[in-house]
């Protein structure tokens, strides 16, 4: 096999990443206005907020399915993402794509959905986050130590990664460590929320043996348009290589079918009703058969 040939060419691989990196750009812009006190308004705040759930998305799809053909502009991505983010996008390499899509809802799983048993479910939604943080940076074994025995190529890329991240944001937090805080880091916690609880959302006390019963998705047109396909879940576990533009054509060609239709819903308020009011938490449902 030849070696791959250097190029300058990113090779964007697919025409659908156009619109993340639009959003990424859109948060960079107002990031940078409003650290630096160009323009300062709530609604710039909440725009950041959001874009940084957005921008968790899209290092989740990256890190499944590259976004790029060439190696350079997919690492210049991953530490584009980190900053927006506020974690690298390697740190998600064991706790995403190996525990939570190799041992989905396991005692392997650093995010399983038992993390939290309250019968309250709005007490399961706020303390979802910190007890799958406690998991994530007190429980783990640290990656470094096991990549540098097994893949130093990894060890370099997150060890740069995180020299990017937070070398950065002590520059900021020295510069102005209010704006710092209040302009960057609390969107970065804020699109780790999202993200880190929506799991609870999607597989709470569901059957994570049947492969067509272990998610709850939500394929509203509008949101799926935003968050990039996140809510076509069940899909996303059946096919973690797939890329997010097509979820929703293999969501209905081949989910739908099995799927039972308490697990679906094509609107945002009854997804979160249902989920609230146990609706959709299927101590009733049976398993269909998968033809």
């Amino acid at each position: 096999m030849e070696p791959r040939k250097f190029t300058w060419s990113p090779g964007l691989r697919s025409a659908s990443d156009w619109r993340a990196l639009i959003f990424l750009a859109a948060q960079t812009v107002l990031l940078a206005g409003l650290w630096t006190g160009r323009f300062r308004h709530w609604l710039a705040w909440y725009a950041v907020a959001w874009l940084a759930v957005c921008a968790a998305n899209v290092k989740h799809n990256h890190m499944h399915r590259r976004t790029f053909g060439a190696a350079w502009a997919n690492l210049l991505l991953d530490h584009w993402l980190g900053l927006l983010t506020g974690t690298t996008a390697t740190s998600i390499i064991t706790e995403h794509n190996r525990r939570h899509h190799g041992h989905s809802n396991s005692e392997d799983d650093f995010v399983r959905a038992s993390l939290v048993g309250f019968r309250s479910q709005w007490l399961n939604v706020l303390c979802f986050f910190p007890r799958a943080w406690y998991e994530l940076y007190v429980r783990k074994p640290l990656d470094f130590p096991l990549w540098w025995r097994t893949n130093r190529t990894l060890f370099w890329r997150g060890l740069a990664e995180q020299g990017t991240l937070w070398g950065t944001f002590t520059v900021l937090l020295v510069l102005d460590w209010r704006a710092s805080l209040l302009y960057v880091a609390l969107p970065w916690l804020h699109g780790q929320w999202w993200l880190v609880t929506f799991n609870l959302l999607h597989h709470q006390a569901l059957d994570q043996d049947d492969p067509w019963q272990n998610s709850r998705n939500l394929v509203n047109h509008w949101t799926n348009w935003l968050f990039f396909n996140v809510g076509y879940h069940t899909a996303h576990h059946l096919r973690p290589s797939l890329h997010w533009s097509e979820l929703p054509r293999f969501h209905a060609e081949q989910v739908a079918p099995r799927i039972d239709p308490r697990l679906v819903s094509d609107n945002l308020w009854y997804f979160y009703r249902d989920w609230f009011s146990r609706r959709s938490v299927p101590d009733s449902i049976s398993p269909r058969e998968t033809a």
